[in-house]
């Protein structure tokens, strides 16, 4: 992702002179560019009764934006920035809720992550699998003149049979550094509804067939058995991603469930502003 440069037209040449008697100003807006942060952070090893070593981590990579009008790129910055943070205290702290203030930075959130797992070995050396994992990974969906579409990747581990992972997917409005809601972008929610219930069926009557088991929409975690879109719906280059993941509707062995959907359907459903023709 280093160096990686994305070519706003408007962003690159876009210049503002402003000529006076008195002065003469040019305004230039350097090209958008897109870099990463990395941050890692281990606990020191710890012995089980049984032999094994075991290590908590916290590994993150989220993208960083630089160029553009610095007031709209600091806000999807900033957001940015917080996702790891956030993750990874509630990862230590999961009955706080999103009003609980979060720590000052991805430093102080890791020593408490960490903190909380060795309050555990101490306090249950006998228990198995004492360990806590955090991988965090994000970067870019798709950019345009419009739209900043960013995802981030989640993977835990905190004890019990298995981990989770989780993936949001993040439009920003190119123009004034807004997260935006569906509602923004999505002119039509009730025919993207019916358009992605279609494929939704289609898909997984495929993976049941594959899978030789019989499709039926009861057997989904849907409300009345009544189809639903997803939480995470990201644009991209070749149009919107649905993306359901573990537990959302179907069980954590189904995995994430992925719909794509092609611009020229999306004609008449996506806001004119962020359609990409």
């Amino acid at each position: 992702m280093k160096n990686l440069v994305y070519l706003f037209l408007f962003m690159i040449s876009l210049s503002a002179c402003q000529s006076s008697k008195e002065t003469d100003t040019t305004v230039i807006i350097k090209p958008i560019t897109v870099d990463s942060v990395a941050f890692m952070k281990e606990s020191p090893f710890y012995i089980t009764k049984e032999g094994d070593t075991l290590t908590s981590y916290i590994h993150v990579v989220y993208p960083k934006i630089s160029g553009g009008n610095d007031s709209i790129i600091s806000k999807i910055n900033t957001y940015m920035a917080e996702l790891p943070i956030k993750g990874v205290y509630m990862q230590a702290n999961p009955e706080a809720s999103d009003a609980t203030p979060l720590p000052r930075g991805l430093e102080q959130a890791s020593l408490l992550f960490l903190d909380e797992i060795d309050k555990l070995q101490k306090e249950t050396p006998d228990a198995a699998n004492l360990v806590y994992t955090y991988d965090g990974k994000g970067d870019t969906l798709f950019m345009s003149p419009t739209i900043i579409s960013l995802y981030y990747d989640e993977s835990t581990y905190a004890g019990g049979a298995h981990g989770n992972y989780t993936t949001s997917l993040l439009n920003f409005d190119a123009t004034t550094g807004e997260l935006l809601a569906l509602s923004d972008f999505v002119s039509d929610t009730l025919a993207l509804k019916k358009m992605a219930e279609v494929k939704f069926k289609a898909n997984e009557t495929k993976v049941a067939k594959e899978n030789k088991y019989a499709f039926k929409m009861e057997d989904y975690f849907f409300t009345d058995g009544k189809y639903a879109l997803p939480n995470n719906i990201g644009i991209t280059k070749k149009g919107l991603r649905l993306l359901y993941n573990p537990y959302e509707v179907a069980s954590y062995a189904r995995g994430q469930i992925i719909l794509e959907i092609p611009w020229k359907e999306l004609k008449g459903i996506v806001a004119e502003k962020y359609l990409q023709h």
